[in-house]
Protein backbone atom coordinates (compact mmCIF):
# COMPACT_ATOMS: atom_id res chain seq x y z
CA UNK A 1 0.00 0.00 0.00
CA UNK A 2 2.99 2.35 1.04
CA UNK A 3 4.40 1.73 -2.54
CA UNK A 4 1.15 2.37 -4.65
CA UNK A 5 1.07 5.67 -2.16
CA UNK A 6 4.27 6.62 -3.01
CA UNK A 7 3.96 5.95 -7.12
CA UNK A 8 0.94 7.74 -7.51
CA UNK A 9 3.15 10.77 -5.43
CA UNK A 10 4.95 10.96 -7.73
CA UNK A 11 3.23 10.92 -11.37
CA UNK A 12 1.24 13.25 -9.69
CA UNK A 13 4.13 15.52 -9.87
CA UNK A 14 5.82 14.35 -12.48
CA UNK A 15 3.77 15.95 -15.27
CA UNK A 16 6.58 14.73 -18.03
CA UNK A 17 4.61 11.33 -17.36
CA UNK A 18 1.15 12.97 -19.13
CA UNK A 19 0.19 10.72 -22.32
CA UNK A 20 -2.58 11.08 -24.60
CA UNK A 21 -5.47 9.42 -24.57
CA UNK A 22 -8.98 8.87 -25.97
CA UNK A 23 -12.28 9.06 -23.44
CA UNK A 24 -13.88 5.32 -25.08
CA UNK A 25 -17.04 5.90 -22.95
CA UNK A 26 -16.62 7.38 -19.95
CA UNK A 27 -20.47 7.27 -18.56
CA UNK A 28 -20.31 8.09 -14.75
CA UNK A 29 -17.34 9.68 -14.31
CA UNK A 30 -14.94 12.79 -16.19
CA UNK A 31 -11.42 11.65 -16.79
CA UNK A 32 -9.11 14.45 -15.16
CA UNK A 33 -5.51 12.93 -16.26
CA UNK A 34 -4.00 10.00 -17.18
CA UNK A 35 -0.54 8.96 -16.24
CA UNK A 36 1.98 6.16 -17.00
CA UNK A 37 5.65 6.16 -15.51
CA UNK A 38 8.53 6.39 -18.89
CA UNK A 39 6.01 8.06 -21.28
CA UNK A 40 6.39 11.76 -22.54
CA UNK A 41 3.83 13.60 -25.03
CA UNK A 42 3.77 11.74 -27.88
CA UNK A 43 1.25 9.83 -30.33
CA UNK A 44 2.22 6.49 -28.80
CA UNK A 45 3.42 5.01 -25.70
CA UNK A 46 7.03 2.99 -25.75
CA UNK A 47 6.54 0.14 -23.71
CA UNK A 48 9.51 -2.19 -23.34
CA UNK A 49 9.90 -5.50 -23.38
CA UNK A 50 10.55 -6.98 -19.45
CA UNK A 51 9.76 -3.82 -17.64
CA UNK A 52 7.07 -2.79 -15.06
CA UNK A 53 5.14 0.50 -15.54
CA UNK A 54 3.26 2.80 -12.84
CA UNK A 55 0.20 4.02 -14.31
CA UNK A 56 -2.49 6.36 -12.64
CA UNK A 57 -6.27 7.63 -13.39
CA UNK A 58 -7.40 10.89 -12.11
CA UNK A 59 -11.11 11.31 -12.57
CA UNK A 60 -14.36 13.08 -10.92
CA UNK A 61 -17.10 10.87 -10.22
CA UNK A 62 -20.34 11.57 -11.12
CA UNK A 63 -22.41 9.29 -9.46
CA UNK A 64 -22.00 7.83 -5.77
CA UNK A 65 -20.81 3.87 -6.22
CA UNK A 66 -20.36 0.96 -4.02
CA UNK A 67 -17.38 -0.61 -5.30
CA UNK A 68 -15.32 -0.08 -8.74
CA UNK A 69 -13.50 -2.55 -10.76
CA UNK A 70 -10.62 -2.43 -12.95
CA UNK A 71 -10.77 -3.69 -16.40
CA UNK A 72 -8.02 -3.64 -18.70
CA UNK A 73 -7.64 -4.84 -22.72
CA UNK A 74 -5.48 -5.24 -25.38
CA UNK A 75 -7.04 -4.03 -28.66
CA UNK A 76 -4.91 -4.76 -31.98
CA UNK A 77 -6.36 -4.52 -35.13
CA UNK A 78 -9.70 -3.77 -33.98
CA UNK A 79 -10.12 -6.90 -31.90
CA UNK A 80 -10.08 -6.59 -27.93
CA UNK A 81 -8.88 -9.22 -25.57
CA UNK A 82 -8.93 -9.70 -21.66
CA UNK A 83 -5.36 -8.45 -20.17
CA UNK A 84 -5.32 -9.98 -16.38
CA UNK A 85 -4.18 -8.12 -13.93
CA UNK A 86 -3.55 -9.36 -10.31
CA UNK A 87 -5.86 -7.24 -8.49
CA UNK A 88 -9.07 -6.16 -10.22
CA UNK A 89 -10.64 -4.28 -7.03
CA UNK A 90 -9.70 -0.80 -7.39
CA UNK A 91 -10.78 0.00 -3.88
CA UNK A 92 -8.12 -1.98 -2.52
CA UNK A 93 -4.37 -1.89 -3.26
CA UNK A 94 -5.11 2.20 -4.37
CA UNK A 95 -5.89 5.47 -3.51
CA UNK A 96 -9.35 4.97 -4.14
CA UNK A 97 -11.85 4.84 -1.12
CA UNK A 98 -15.02 3.48 -1.98
CA UNK A 99 -17.65 4.11 -1.55
CA UNK A 100 -17.24 7.23 -4.56
CA UNK A 101 -19.10 10.17 -3.77
CA UNK A 102 -20.68 12.33 -6.62
CA UNK A 103 -18.46 15.27 -7.25
CA UNK A 104 -15.19 13.92 -5.62
CA UNK A 105 -11.97 13.41 -7.40
CA UNK A 106 -10.16 10.13 -7.27
CA UNK A 107 -7.10 8.76 -8.48
CA UNK A 108 -6.90 5.12 -9.03
CA UNK A 109 -3.19 4.09 -9.43
CA UNK A 110 -1.41 0.44 -10.58
CA UNK A 111 1.65 -1.18 -12.16
CA UNK A 112 1.45 -3.40 -15.60
CA UNK A 113 4.02 -6.01 -16.39
CA UNK A 114 5.06 -5.67 -19.80
CA UNK A 115 6.61 -9.96 -20.14
CA UNK A 116 9.49 -10.61 -22.13
CA UNK A 117 7.63 -13.12 -24.12
CA UNK A 118 4.93 -10.60 -25.55
CA UNK A 119 5.34 -9.46 -29.28
CA UNK A 120 6.45 -6.49 -30.62
CA UNK A 121 3.38 -5.08 -31.70
CA UNK A 122 1.25 -1.80 -31.87
CA UNK A 123 -1.56 -1.65 -29.76
CA UNK A 124 -4.07 0.57 -27.48
CA UNK A 125 -4.82 -0.20 -23.96
CA UNK A 126 -8.66 0.00 -22.96
CA UNK A 127 -8.56 0.61 -19.22
CA UNK A 128 -11.81 0.61 -17.39
CA UNK A 129 -13.25 1.37 -14.12
CA UNK A 130 -16.90 0.04 -13.90
CA UNK A 131 -19.24 0.52 -10.77
CA UNK A 132 -21.07 -2.36 -8.99
CA UNK A 133 -23.42 -2.42 -12.37
CA UNK A 134 -20.46 -3.31 -14.84
CA UNK A 135 -21.04 -0.29 -16.32
CA UNK A 136 -18.73 2.07 -16.83
CA UNK A 137 -17.65 4.91 -14.45
CA UNK A 138 -14.36 5.81 -16.70
CA UNK A 139 -12.73 4.62 -19.69
CA UNK A 140 -9.68 5.48 -21.60
CA UNK A 141 -7.88 3.90 -24.80
CA UNK A 142 -4.16 4.60 -24.76
CA UNK A 143 -2.02 4.45 -27.45
CA UNK A 144 1.34 1.48 -27.06
CA UNK A 145 3.93 0.29 -28.83
CA UNK A 146 5.23 -2.65 -27.50
CA UNK A 147 9.33 -3.09 -28.24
Amino acid sequence: MYFVTAVLALLMVAETFAIKYTDCGSKKGKVVDVLLSGCEDSDVCELKRGETYSYGLTFESLTDSKSLKAVVHGVIGGISMPYPIPNSNACEGSNVECPLESGNTYMYGNEIEIRKSYPSVRADVKWELRDENNENVVCVLIPVQIV
